[in-house]
């Protein structure tokens, strides 16, 4: 498990990363990139799978958003599954989040833990 200073990564026995953010963090570009190079130091050195789970998070700004999306997330994933909160506004930013920065690695939108980590098991390479 890594610490960050607005979240948690931990590398499953399934292959799966996982990113949990706090839920009462406001995210920074320099938390952004603190978040994904804990996951990429996570990976063993293999791309993987990534769950973000924002459940109760803070929108994300605009760059913020940018830098999730871009190239350091496909050069060292496989995959995002992103995990919401199941109401209008958790679907909602999620959405959006997909619409705007649309990964150049499969992507899907989740309420449910269980299910994310289902579908993201099918991306380990």
């Amino acid at each position: 498990m890594r610490e960050t200073k607005t979240g948690r990564v931990a590398l499953g026995d399934d292959g799966v990363i996982t990113v949990w953010i706090q839920s009462t963090a406001k995210q920074t570009l320099d938390n952004a990139k603190e978040n994904l190079a804990a996951a990429l130091a996570s990976r063993d050195g293999k791309r993987r799978p990534l769950l973000i789970d924002v459940r109760g998070g803070q929108p994300l700004d605009a760059e913020v958003r940018h830098y999730y999306s871009g190239q350091v997330l496909v050069d060292g994933f496989t995959a995002l599954g992103l995990l919401v909160d199941a109401t209008p506004l958790g679907l909602m930013m999620g959405n959006v989040y997909f619409r705007v920065a649309r990964p150049g690695i499969p992507t899907r939108l989740f309420t449910n833990a269980d299910e994310a980590t289902r579908w993201l098991r099918d991306h380990i390479s």
